[in-house]
């Protein structure tokens, strides 16, 4: 019995000097790395985090909706909201917009039943179904199904949309949506939520009556319906994302000829509903084959 206590205290001691090596070494080692974490300053950071409020929307001098945005480009996000409500349906019925940091008012001439659609907004009684192709609902610029770039001009513009979202603060907890042609991206704007910087990237595009009908809109996060109508009345081609867009979205595309990019910075990405607006790309073949390509109308 003492015999076995003794080896127990001996083994004890033997392996005792080598923990304490190896706990002060560890002790050691954490000193001189410092926190394994950062330690932040909120008095500092305050001014850059994401912070959203209500905006309160007036439209023909009546409240109608206080969604919550980020309050920079508030004018752009209130007309890009009411856009997507159907409170009008183009840039000639937007009247007089006045604007401060939480409050927008709206004047626009559309002639419909302003409290059902403001009623659809909040969500008390449900949306009516869109018929894109009514006159009465169309803008005069709504996509056709013709080619207005091709599919390499679309996955590099998307890419490169996705590089700035990335340098205006994409990892800082924004997501963003941006306006886009084969040679220059146009309008870019953030939130916290994707359908809240479509609606400012769709107010943009109404306020400064922009042509979009060779246009691409870029949304970071999941795509809505909504945005997809809306992207279609506005004149927009073309849709991406690079996540899968929801199955309203698709429906809305098929419906309005809209082609939806989906999965966009992933190498399985493609088009989960093909309006007829992107064509090959002859640019890689033309060396090849020898002469120029040429239009039927050339």
């Amino acid at each position: 019995m003492s015999e076995q206590t003794y080896r127990t205290r001996e083994e004890a001691a033997d392996h005792a000097p080598s923990q304490l090596t190896t706990e002060s070494r560890l002790g050691s080692a954490a000193m001189n790395r410092g926190y394994v974490l950062p330690r932040f300053d909120p008095a500092k950071l305050r001014q850059h985090l994401p912070n959203s409020r209500r905006i309160r929307i007036e439209i023909n001098g009546v409240l109608s909706g206080t969604p919550e945005a980020i309050p920079d480009a508030t004018a752009e996000f209130a007309i890009g909201w009411a856009f997507v409500h159907r409170f009008f349906s183009t840039a000639d019925q937007l009247g007089k917009v006045s604007a401060t940091a939480g409050h927008v008012s709206l004047m626009v001439n559309s002639g419909i039943d302003m409290d059902r659609i403001k009623y659809e907004a909040i969500g008390w009684i449900p949306r009516r179904d869109l018929e894109v192709d009514q006159a009465a609902e169309r803008s005069t610029r709504s996509p056709k199904s013709v080619s207005v770039m091709s599919e390499m001009d679309v996955i590099v513009t998307s890419r490169q949309a996705y590089d700035r979202f990335d340098d205006d603060g994409a990892r800082a907890g924004y997501v963003h949506a941006a306006l886009a042609t084969a040679d220059d991206i146009l309008c870019v704007a953030r939130d916290l939520h994707a359908g809240a910087a479509a609606s400012k990237v769709l107010g943009w595009t109404i306020s400064t009556r922009v042509d979009c009908s060779a246009s691409i809109l870029v949304v970071r996060g999941v795509l809505e319906g909504l945005i997809v109508e809306a992207a279609a009345r506005a004149g927009i081609p073309i849709v991406a994302t690079d996540a899968v867009p929801t199955a309203s979205a698709v429906a809305a595309a098929s419906s309005s000829c809209v082609t939806v990019l989906g999965l966009a910075l992933s190498h399985r990405r493609g088009l989960f509903s093909d309006g007829g607006h992107l064509g090959e790309d002859v640019a890689l073949f033309s060396g090849a084959i020898g002469p120029q390509f040429e239009t039927p109308d050339a």
